[in-house]
């Protein structure tokens, strides 16, 4: 263990000039696109997850609740779209060329970007979800505002969307340190952290208080040197061959 000039304990020496931060950005894989929150997305957040007739139940350990109508929302989403602490993305299914009617594309990758980040079908948005305490200059930034439709729950997709962000941050970005948090009872997301690679750190009591009841809120983190091991595990768990022809997953992430 390092040591002062006085014989305490100190942490390793480090050359850390911060890390970039986050912009609004596409992330793309094999099954999901990852695009900022625009305008043009609102019919579809309001019709798939924020409208009085959406089910609430996805909201319960979220800070979210369902809007009363659509005034509101719109308000809500404008606040959301200009905000950059959180930086909010929109998950959407990924079609096909095909599907998009386009064929083979001339202007390869970037032009089916393009058509994709212009799709404006209800059907195609899956969740949401943010980077949030945004702390650039000592690299931490967490994983936040997390909402899943139920199609969007416990799927290949869901996986691959934390994984593009994970990559998103400690790679082209420069986090040292990548955090989850949620509500201690909110055994889905508790789960869901420790399945991803990310490890506990602890609970903190009386966190907050909200929706008129208290918190205690559990954290996790993953750190820039365990990303490698966890970005491996996460690509070969989400290689086409470990699913088969409906989808289903022939490993799961913690034999990979």
């Amino acid at each position: 263990m390092r040591t002062n000039e006085f014989g305490q304990p100190i942490g390793d020496a480090i050359s850390f000039a911060g890390a970039m931060m986050p912009e609004p950005v596409n992330l793309t894989g094999r099954t999901v696109l990852v695009v900022p929150l625009d305008e043009n997305q609102g019919d579809a957040f309001y019709e798939r997850i924020f409208s009085p007739e959406c089910d609430e139940s996805i909201m319960t350990y979220s800070t979210h609740d369902l809007y009363p109508d659509r005034p509101a929302f719109d308000s809500g989403f404008a606040s959301m779209i200009a905000s950059r602490d959180p930086l909010f993305f929109a998950i959407l299914r990924k079609p096909s060329a095909s599907d998009l009617g386009i064929g083979r594309l001339a202007g390869g990758e970037n032009s089916y970007l393009r058509e994709l980040v212009k799709l404006d079908r209800s059907s195609d948005l899956l969740g949401m979800y943010a980077l949030m305490r945004i702390r650039a200059d000592m690299g931490s930034v967490e994983m936040g505002h997390v909402i899943y439709t139920r199609e969007l729950q416990r799927s290949r997709q869901a996986t691959e969307a934390q994984y593009l962000m994970a990559r998103h941050v400690f790679e082209d970005l420069g986090y040292r340190r990548y955090e989850w948090k949620c509500d201690s009872l909110n055994a889905p997301s508790r789960a869901a952290a420790l399945r991803l690679g990310f490890k506990a750190e602890g609970r903190f009591r009386n966190d907050m208080v909200y929706k008129g009841r208290t918190r205690d809120t559990d954290w996790f983190s993953v750190t820039d040197s365990e990303w490698p091991a966890m970005k491996e595990r996460l690509e070969t768990w989400l290689e086409d061959d470990n699913f088969d022809q409906v989808g289903r997953q022939k490993r799961r992430l913690q034999d990979c």
